[in-house]
């Protein structure tokens, strides 16, 4: 079982990809500016327009609560040895999730367009990082047979057992839930009064924030070093809710790398401190039908939560502004690398 916040998945994926990433470089030897913090805390609830929020911020303790008890239920039990799984990526078009454990990695099938998982296992146990090249080798495979899914509230439970070629046969049971593609994984580690934050974002990175600013009271800067975006938008706006109501200074160094999902987090900092040479990214995001938001109305409601989050972060003006200006940058398959004047724009270094 999953006994320490890592990463998940969720077995219904029918959820809207968002993203506002960027990325930014400049010149000389890593020269930093800063925002200045307004005189009063920029509020987080806007009245005009209404607010728009995919998850209500009444809503967001409860949401949390059940990811958490979703995220223990994971487990992966290998001739009777317990492991714990992370989400790695989706392969639509091959209908598969890959996961990650101690040993190597895990293919799941899930039809994407029903919504529910196949009887298809696949174990690859591997030293190798690269999951492509370990597909090449195999003597790694470990194959499911006679693969059943029993459901269990919010988990689907498999039973089988896994073949090698040479090893024999060995019984397995997978319990999943939809916590493993919404956890995303970040790690965070605390050096004084500065918290760095490295991977995916997602529900585990709001559980994360929340623990540092509860239990660590000297953080006042959290550092971005690798954040390219983020697996679950929903709760990344309330993330940098956390973020901006700690009045947290968000910070890239001149290594960091910031995409999307990232890009919405350093915006929320009370004061934002630009690194030269770090990398700012910006895109589109796409409907769960593949629709790309830079296509759709100005006026289309599936722009409001995303609207919302940024007049808070950023003015009744700019914010908005910003925004659309992150769905014609680049489409959603791609990246843009914002420009220094880019980044002064738009307030996100002055």
């Amino acid at each position: 079982m999953n006994t320490t916040y890592k990463l998940a998945l969720p077995l219904t994926l029918a959820f809207i990809l968002s993203a506002c990433g960027g990325s930014g470089s400049s010149t000389t030897p890593a020269p930093t500016a800063t925002v200045n913090p307004p005189t009063t805390k920029t509020p987080t609830t806007p009245t005009t327009p209404e607010a728009v929020h995919h998850i209500d911020p009444s809503d967001v303790a409860e949401y949390v609560e059940n990811f958490k008890l979703q995220y223990d239920a994971l487990d992966l039990q290998i001739d009777g040895v317990s492991y714990d799984l992370s989400f790695l990526e989706e392969k639509r078009k091959d209908n598969h999730i890959y996961a990650t454990y101690e040993k190597g990695f895990v293919i799941i099938g899930f039809n994407f367009k029903e919504g529910e998982p196949i009887s298809e296992l696949l174990v690859l146990e591997t030293e190798l990082d690269n999951v492509d090249e370990a597909f090449a080798d195999t003597n790694a495979y470990l194959v499911g047979n006679d693969i059943t899914i029993e459901f269990d509230d919010d988990n689907a439970i498999y039973s089988g057992t896994l073949s090698h070629l040479t090893k024999g046969s060995f019984p397995i049971r997978m319990v999943l839930n939809e916590s493993l593609t919404q956890a995303g994984s970040t790690q965070v580690n605390v050096d004084g009064t500065t918290a760095t934050i490295t991977g995916e974002a997602g529900t585990l990175t709001y559980v994360q924030i929340s623990d540092v600013i509860s239990n660590r009271p000297e953080v006042d800067t959290l550092l971005l070093q690798h954040v390219p975006g983020s697996v679950n938008d929903d709760i990344n706006m309330h993330t940098g809710r956390l973020i901006r109501n700690a009045q947290l200074t968000t910070k890239v160094a001149e290594n960091s790398v910031i995409s999307s999902g990232g890009v919405d987090l350093f915006a929320a900092g009370f004061n934002r401190i630009y690194t030269d040479g770090a990398f700012v990214g910006v895109h589109s995001w796409a409907t769960s039908d593949g629709v790309e938001a830079s296509k759709l109305d100005k006026n289309d409601a599936l722009h409001g939560a995303q609207l919302t989050y940024f007049r808070e972060m950023l003015g009744e003006s700019l914010g908005p502004e910003f925004y659309f200006f992150t769905l014609n940058a680049a489409p959603f398959e791609s990246i843009h690398q914002m420009t220094l004047a880019e980044l002064e724009k738009y307030l996100l270094i002055m």
